[in-house]
């Protein structure tokens, strides 16, 4: 029987040849080995190169992760530090003439003026313009005279409307509201002209009393609150992309007429408690009150005789 097997083929010397040339170029410390020892070689070598590479591209990319990390905080510090430089927020002030109930007259009214006065008539429109002629001051009373309000004297408020913005990135919180500089002197105003049921209505604001000691905000807003410190139960937020914040502002001060340089708010934000004064435009505010000896008080009322003329005690009480 004959033997059909094939033997195996002859190894190509050239490519032994190349592979050896490879070996001795990528694992020189492998040529020459016997071949198990040399292939054990390779392998070691090629695995080490690979942990090599691999922690290679791993500390690459955690020194990019650190230096990105501190990059950014970096950046968030430097726009924080930016964030808070300047006024923590802006406030505009202008005197609120739209909601007065009444009109204060430095000067009594001339017998001709009384007679004018008490002549008029709800139709004729004539009450403005004289009120106007002679330079009354707008006043309100209604707060001022609420039993819950607990002032001493009956007297009349001056108001402010504050437009509040605030356009930093970190919110705030304004907490307190004081004035600042206060100084009084006998009031000048000795006639008044009210005008009965024109009142405000429900603002949402404070009123501050000057005659106390030390005057703190009272709330006006027509629910529970009314008359309470006004800062016991709200606050004010700004920043962060809140809504501008807008107050109207009542301040009494009796029988005498008063100014102050600022406002001075107390405000929290992430590194602490501040105050920042709130001015008139960069100048200073003045309210006036009623002398403690009033001479001529007139009302003018929805119902004949449209305008009357009242008599008042020595505790400012009213009748007309």
């Amino acid at each position: 029987m004959s033997d059909t097997s094939t033997p195996p083929p002859e190894p190509n010397p050239r490519a032994s040849a190349l592979a050896d040339d490879v070996v001795a170029t990528v694992v020189p410390e492998a040529a020459g080995l016997e071949r198990r020892a040399r292939n054990r070689r390779i392998a070691v070598s090629l695995a080490f190169t690979a942990m090599v590479t691999v922690l290679g591209v791993l500390a690459a990319r955690g020194t990019d992760w650190f230096f990105a990390e501190h990059d950014a905080r970096v950046a968030s510090e430097a726009d924080d530090k930016i964030d808070h430089e300047g006024p923590a927020f802006t406030a505009s002030m202008r005197l609120d003439t739209q909601s007065s109930e009444a009109a204060l007259f430095d000067a009594p009214f001339s017998a001709e003026d009384k007679r004018t006065l008490l002549g008029m008539s709800k139709e004729d429109g004539k009450l403005q313009p004289f009120m106007e002629a002679r330079h009354g001051r707008h006043v309100s009373y209604s707060d001022v005279r609420h039993s819950a309000m607990g002032i001493s004297y009956r007297g009349y408020s001056e108001a402010w409307l504050m437009d509040l913005l605030s356009d930093r990135q970190a919110g705030l919180v304004i907490n307190d509201l004081r004035i600042k500089g206060l100084s009084c002197t006998p009031a000048k105003a000795v006639a008044a002209i009210e005008i009965q049921g024109q009142g405000v209505g429900g603002y949402d604001g404070m009123l501050f009393d000057l005659t106390r000691t030390d005057p703190v905000p009272l709330d006006t807003a027509a629910d529970e609150n009314f008359g309470k410190p006004f800062f016991a139960h709200r606050k004010i937020d700004l920043g962060n992309g809140a809504t501008p914040g807008g107050l109207r502002i009542e301040v009494t001060s009796g029988t005498k007429d008063c100014t102050w340089r600022a406002f001075e708010a107390t405000y929290v934000d992430s590194e602490g408690t501040h105050t920042q004064e709130i001015t008139n435009d960069g100048k200073g505010f003045t309210v006036h009150g009623i002398a403690a000896q009033r001479e001529q008080t007139f009302q003018a009322r929805a119902t004949d005789p449209f305008v009357t003329e009242c008599t008042v005690s020595a505790q400012g009480e009213l009748s007309c």
